[in-house]
């Protein structure tokens, strides 16, 4: 009796990227039925990637190709890799952490299961470098995009076994800074450096060019740490339901500024109240207002200073020119996106 495989039905999508990743999907292997391999891997990455998303990160790639002097079009499939793989490093976070939802649709591992979740968020740290080859880059060119990819995958991983062992409740306030700077220039900082510098790398940049983009990529990506963690706290999506790194007592900016801003017994208080919560006594979302209650009027003001520090570093590195006006759009507009939202 022919086997009856459980495939979701495709999506219409006229997404760019994900009408690329059809067309660079490996093909099912021979005897293998087209439905089990599309179930597999493919189809649960593009299902995953057709999901509204900022896709920062592939265009960061696209900036700091124009920012090396380029004003040919970029490959399109380089900013794609980049984007795969975070999409599977958000896959295996939301295994990690436990996670209801992604994008506005059921975390991955809860449509496929843990299993096959798993298997396609790693598979995801490694297929895109087989794609690299379609690049057709020099030989040297092509190699240190390998190695600049597995760096930043080691340094991820390092900074995701910090956020997944420090906890709020172990650490002295002195500590909540340096700890939360690190993990976040380990995890979203090494993602968004490497992908600045791959633009950069693959559109023959100089050295000193190559290090100031890949710098601001970096900055670019503790912002978005910040701009994450804030998120999380102050319900951007709507009320807060579920703020996951405050449950799990992780450590994050707002512990980081309440830390250096608070007086050390009103920092006490609610550092007892977080490790409290971790272990399962209170309330998530009091403590997620009170926790941003304590940080003034104005929150958002660490992230206008990290973005115009980076900008204002950036332009000074670079010199005049053209892209660095796209630039400066793009982080006007990600500032927006959040005030408007936090708002609402």
């Amino acid at each position: 009796m022919p086997v009856a495989y459980t495939v979701s039905p495709p999506r219409v999508t006229t997404d760019p990227t994900v009408a690329l990743l059809r067309r660079l999907q490996p093909a099912a292997p021979p005897g293998v039925p087209a439905k089990l391999w599309e179930a597999a891997l493919v189809g649960p990455v593009a299902e995953f990637l057709n999901r509204p998303g900022k896709r920062f990160r592939g265009r960061l790639v696209s900036l700091a190709w124009s920012l090396t002097g380029r004003d040919d079009e970029l490959p399109p499939e380089l900013p794609l890799l980049v984007e795969l793989l975070h999409a599977g490093s958000l896959i295996v976070d939301d295994i990690e952490d436990g996670s209801i939802q992604r994008r506005g649709r059921p975390a991955l591992h809860r449509l496929v299961g843990l299993p096959s979740a798993l298997n396609i968020g790693n598979w995801l740290y490694f297929w895109p470098q087989t794609l690299l080859k379609t690049l057709e880059l020099p030989a040297s060119t092509e190699l240190e995009l390998h190695r600049l990819w597995t760096d930043a995958v080691r340094v991820c991983h390092e900074g995701q076994a910090l956020d997944l062992t420090a906890r709020i409740g172990d650490l002295h306030p002195s500590e909540v800074v340096s700890v939360c700077q690190v993990i976040s220039e380990s995890k979203t900082g090494a993602l968004m450096g490497m992908a600045a510098e791959l633009g950069a790398t693959a559109a023959g940049g100089d050295a000193e060019g190559i290090a100031a983009i890949r710098t601001f990529g970096v900055r670019m990506g503790v912002g978005l740490q910040m701009q994450n963690d804030l998120g999380e706290l102050s319900g951007v999506a709507g009320p807060i339901k579920h703020p996951e790194d405050l449950i799990h007592g992780r450590i994050t900016w707002p512990w980081a500024w309440a830390a250096q801003r608070l007086p050390a017994a009103r920092f006490d208080a609610l550092q007892v109240r977080g490790a409290k919560l971790a272990a399962g006594v209170g309330d998530a979302a009091t403590l997620a207002r009170d926790l941003i209650a304590a940080l003034g009027p104005d929150p958002l003001e660490p992230l206008r200073t990290i973005f115009a520090d980076a900008y204002a570093d950036l332009a000074e590195a670079l010199g005049p020119c053209s892209p660095l006006n796209e630039v400066r759009a793009e982080l006007d507009r990600l500032i927006r996106i959040f005030s408007e939202h936090k708002r609402t």
